[in-house]
């Protein structure tokens, strides 16, 4: 067991106060300290905790006293916290004076625990930098409402061959697609390694208790740019065939009288009226970038339609960045409709459900980053992909149907091409695929005539029947 360990800790709440948890991984310093402080560094242990109703600050230093907890059972005597919370850091150092009587009792904990140690230290990091300890709080709330266990700790003996492994028996994944071998480097070459083992009893392929029959229509199968480009007199963007003619990609999910729209970007009124869109009961995003978010103003005419908040849901990172740029559309407490966009922001943790219906967060690596991609029972879409690697793949196998990304045959820095693409499905072999955010390099046809059996180019407009 560890003399020293890096314990990366971080409290979640939806509302404040709302449903809330606490997530940790802590990390053997022993070997090599400045691995250890990598965000990607393997866990030794983790925690992921739901808490019920209260506030992000309890959920935060809740998070620090359970990770403290584990540390102790597994024997460390130096602890180096990690945070993203600036307050508890401020607080433990004793700079700042802890004013709020519900944070007293876990401050004096904290610091009860930390004192006994032989040496300790704390410090904080943005939350992008904490994406594992916030994947595992939030993966609790997600959890405990789809029916599984409140709490889930992973200790060395869990996993069987030297403690290496994130396993688990009921619930949902520990992180958002990341159950897996915690080895080898991180994003880049795989988040957890290239090794990956689903948790026990966890099948990403399951629709959940009441899924219904999916239909998917995809609302536009378009780069960023659009097709016809601006101003452009290329072969594809003077072609007469209309399905050369690609809107912003986005796709629209039908399950009995439930519909979710994964990405609304800026052509999404205009797909809408298309399609005789009437209501949306969830929106999923991909990342924050404009072609995958520069609708959202068009969602308050849903919010007009059925009344009440819209979830959006996408990883922490993304989902920040939209709010921040649409906070008016981000509003809580608002009773009716008002003319502005209700929407309600909802972190991605582990699996999820709408209505009868589960969803599991699939990690797509975007340039430097990590998107999401979403599969539901057998079916998957992939969207901006420059690759997925083995703890994003592991996700991905028997499906029925993939939609995913090919930009087009040069190579991209930050998107994949038709060849890699093709490779990718070829490694997935789903029944079936379809490639979508095409740019205007290829038309249609040329794409068509060379693609294998069960590979198909995705239009505006394509609805896939029994997707999974």
């Amino acid at each position: 067991m560890p003399r020293r360990v890096v314990i990366r800790a971080d409290g979640a709440a939806r509302g404040n106060p709302g449903p809330a948890s606490a997530g940790a991984v802590i990390i053997d310093a022993d070997a090599d300290r400045d691995a250890a402080r990598r965000p990607d560094a393997p866990p030794l242990a983790t925690v992921s905790d739901y808490l019920g109703r209260t506030t992000n600050n309890v959920a935060e230093y809740t998070a620090v006293v359970r990770a403290l907890e584990v540390a102790a059972r597994l024997g460390a005597r130096e602890v180096e916290l990690i945070l993203d919370s600036n307050l508890v850091v401020e607080q433990l150092a004793g700079r700042w004076r802890v004013k709020d009587a519900k944070l007293a009792p876990l401050h004096a904990e904290a610091l009860a625990r930390l004192r006994a140690l032989d040496a300790w230290s704390a410090r904080q990091e943005p939350r992008a930098r904490n994406h594992a300890a916030d994947a595992l709080a939030n993966a609790a709330i997600d959890r405990a409402h789809a029916g599984g266990p409140a709490s889930v700790v992973r200790m060395p003996g869990d996993a069987g061959e030297g403690g290496a492994a994130i396993r688990g028996g009921e619930g949902a994944a520990a992180q958002p697609g990341r159950a897996a071998r915690a080895e080898g480097p991180g994003p880049g070459a795989g988040l957890w390694g290239a090794a990956p083992a689903l948790e026990e009893g966890f099948d990403p392929a399951d629709p959940g208790p009441d899924p219904g029959e999916l239909t998917v229509t995809i609302l536009g199968s378009g780069t960023s740019g659009g097709v016809p480009r601006i101003a452009c007199d290329c072969p594809t963007c003077t072609s007469a065939d209309p399905r050369d003619r690609r809107t912003r990609s986005s796709a629209l999910l039908a399950f009995g009288e439930r519909r979710v729209l994964i990405d609304a970007g800026p052509d999404l009124r205009a797909q809408a009226i298309r399609e005789g869109l009437d209501h949306l009961d969830a929106v999923l995003l991909t990342h924050e970038h404009a072609d995958a978010i520069g609708g959202l103003d068009d969602l308050r005419r849903f919010n007009e339609l059925r009344g009440g908040y819209l979830d959006v849901r996408a990883y922490a990172e993304s989902l920040a960045v939209v709010v921040g740029r649409f906070g008016y559309a981000f509003t809580p407490g608002q009773s009716r409709f008002a003319g502005i966009p209700m929407l309600r922001p909802v972190e991605l943790g582990g699996p999820f459900l709408i209505g009868g219906r589960r969803f599991v967060p699939v990690p797509v690596v975007h340039g430097d980053r990590v998107i999401a991609g979403y599969r539901t029972g057998g079916f998957a879409y992939c969207s901006d992909v420059q690759r997925i690697d083995p703890d994003g793949r592991i996700l991905l196998r028997g499906l029925d149907t993939l939609v995913v990304s090919a930009l087009r045959d040069i190579p991209h820095p930050t998107h994949q091409t038709v060849d890699e693409a093709l490779a990718l499905i070829a490694d997935l072999r789903p029944r079936r695929a379809f490639l979508t955010h095409l740019d205007h390099d290829l038309t249609h046809t040329s794409i068509e005539r060379r693609l294998p059996a069960g590979v198909s180019v995705a239009w505006d407009g394509l609805r896939i029947t029994g997707a999974g």
